[in-house]
This record gives C-alpha cells, sequence and structure tokens, in this order.
C-alpha cells in the first residue's frame, strides 16, 4: 500500500532541485527535504484564465507524494479567490493525499492570510477537512454534517450515510425542501454516488491504491448561499473520467460531445442496455428547479445544461476524474 512506501525524503540525504522538478508557473521551494507549494492568488476551474494554474498546482501536491514520495506543505497564505469546484479538488486532493501516508506531518497546510478567505476556509467546513489527519478526520465529517464530505463503499462511510449528512447540513443552513422537492434532489444526488461506483474506477488497474483509499471514493461539499438564494451540490471522484470511459466509442468526437453523449440516456461504457439511464435523474435535478443549471467536467469537456438548453466547450486542462455540480435556485419552496 502507499502508506508503506512513503519514505521522505527518499531516504538518501538531502535533495537539491537537480533531484525534484519545481514547476515555474506557481511559487515552489525545496526546503530540508520539504516541498513548500504556494497557492496562486486566484484558484478556479471555470474561467479559462485561471484553470490551467489552478489544475497544474492542485496536481502537483499529488505529484510530490505520489511521484517523488517526499513530505510537502501546503501554503494558502496569498489566496485571495476561491470559487466553488476549486475548493472541492483542493479538499479531495489533499484528503487523497493524507489518507495515503503513514505520518500526518508529512503534509502541512497553511491557511490563507487574507481575513475574508481564512473566514471562508473556516466557515465553510473546508479548513476541517484539509488539516492535517488521516481516515478517521474524514470519516469524523460525516459525524458533524460538514458541509465538505467524502464517502466510500465502506459500511462506516457509504452512500446512505453521507446523503442522510447532506441533507442534515442543509436543513442547518436553512433549505427546507417539500416532498416533492427532496425527492428530486436526493435522487440526482444518489445517481451521482452510484455513478462512481459503477462507472469511475478501473479498479485492477488502480490495485493498492484503491484499497489504500477506500472502494470507490467519492469527495462531495454542498451549502446555501442565502445572498443568492443558491443551493450548490457538488461531487467529484478522481477516477477513469466520462470522457475518457467513452473515448472506444467515440473516438473522433471532442471531449465536451462524449459528455454529451453520457448525458443521454441509454449511454453506457458497458454497453448493457440497463445502465447508462441516471444521466435522466442528474439532469432533471436542475431542470425541476427553476433557473437553475447543471455542470460536468471531465478530460478536457465542460457541459452545462440549463433552461436555455446545452452549452459545451474545452478546457485548458485534462481534468482527471470527472466533476458534477448543481447549482439550484431556491427560494423556500420553489419547486415546479
Amino acid at each position: 500500500m502507499f502508506k508503506k512506501i512513503f519514505t521522505p525524503p527518499l531516504g538518501k540525504g538531502k535533495l537539491s532541485s537537480k533531484d525534484i522538478k519545481l514547476p515555474q508557473i506557481f511559487k515552489t521551494e525545496l526546503v530540508d527535504n520539504r516541498i513548500i507549494i504556494h497557492s496562486p492568488a486566484d484558484l478556479c476551474i471555470y474561467e479559462d484564465k485561471w484553470s490551467y494554474i489552478t489544475y497544474q498546482f492542485l496536481e502537483y501536491i499529488q505529484k510530490v507524494i505520489f511521484e517523488y514520495k517526499i513530505a510537502i506543505t501546503i501554503n494558502f497564505n496569498e489566496l485571495n479567490n476561491l470559487t466553488a469546484a476549486a475548493s472541492l479538488l483542493i479538499f479531495a486532493k489533499i484528503t487523497k493525499c493524507q489518507i495515503c501516508v503513514v505520518d500526518p506531518s508529512a503534509i502541512d497546510v497553511i491557511p490563507p492570510k487574507d481575513k475574508d478567505t481564512k473566514r471562508l476556509f473556516s466557515a465553510s467546513g473546508l479548513w476541517a477537512g484539509v488539516k492535517p489527519g488521516g481516515i478517521s478526520k474524514i470519516r469524523k465529517l460525516i459525524d458533524s454534517n460538514n458541509q465538505y464530505m467524502s464517502g466510500s463503499n465502506s459500511v462506516i462511510e457509504d452512500y446512505s450515510k453521507v446523503l442522510s449528512a447532506t441533507i442534515i447540513s442543509l436543513y442547518k443552513q436553512g433549505v427546507n425542501f417539500n416532498r416533492a422537492a427532496i425527492h428530486t434532489f436526493t435522487r440526482g444526488v444518489q445517481e451521482a454516488i452510484l455513478n462512481v461506483n459503477y462507472h469511475a474506477y478501473n479498479k485492477e488497474a488502480l490495485g493498492k491504491q484503491y484499497e489504500e483509499l477506500g472502494d470507490s471514493r467519492w469527495w462531495q461539499c454542498s451549502w446555501l448561499d442565502n445572498g443568492s438564494n443558491q443551493l450548490v451540490f457538488i461531487i467529484y471522484d478522481d477516477g477513469e473520467g466520462i470522457a475518457s470511459s467513452l473515448k472506444e466509442q467515440f473516438s473522433t468526437l471532442p471531449d465536451s460531445e462524449i459528455i454529451e453523449k453520457a448525458m443521454t440516456m441509454g449511454v453506457t461504457r458497458t454497453l448493457d442496455p440497463s445502465r447508462g439511464k441516471g444521466s435522466g435523474n442528474i439532469i432533471r435535478t436542475s431542470c425541476e428547479f427553476s433557473n437553475s443549471h447543471l455542470v460536468v467536467m471531465s478530460g478536457n469537456g465542460y457541459y452545462r445544461y440549463d433552461q436555455c438548453g446545452v452549452t459545451l466547450k474545452e478546457l485548458p486542462f485534462t481534468l482527471e476524474g470527472t466533476v458534477v455540480q448543481w447549482v439550484l435556485n431556491y427560494t423556500g419552496e420553489n419547486l415546479k
């Protein structure tokens, strides 16, 4: 397992920049056999001007742990702007590494210096998710109904427990679903989680890493933005990804169009006609709340579904796995 082969700093004396490749697009240092990686001021995967550097920053965190196998300090001192999906990827990438190392001190996280951004880290529950700790810390997020949670097929953190904790968390934030609304919302979330189990991971290829992380792990966040009356729910897995898993069937299509195909009922990599029908539930969740939208990102593809129809574009980076995000217009019980 990864935790048994994690041996900072490679067990061979003092390292130099000749041993470790340091990125140039954001500040990175090698100090006393520990890499210190400094966050860009803006972390966002929606806007092209920020998305490439954001994703390179997040991927480098994994590279340090799983490829270089040395300790890391992730410094968010200079962070001033953090958007929703990027915050979830921060949670996912850092906790993935925390799960797979034997010594939690190998991964240090420094919160933002900016008062508003630091307050956001704390109030949203993101800091509780990324602060030093391992799997027990991550499972406590479910028990505390945190806005950021991670689950797997393990009984102690399965989708039923995470889904219940999600509803409780939203209720505490002021969400008061009627019966029809909660059915629509939970059906869509449940389908997104089940898709992780059915489609996301190539269990044989991942081998020990899959076992270490937990069977079909996903990461999620949810909250009610009272200022805009928007309910945000995002789920992420770092598996094979929609675009990659269907590439063989649609080899001539760009990733955004492959995602569009996948969101069409009946399209699945298994070629099993009984599968691939859940995308209808995922789309329906955004349809039945007026002025709401769904975003799916995978590989180089970006797909958005709203009342105006479908918007597709290609991303300037390649997303490992799949992000599914609902932004639901919530005003009391405003379900159609």
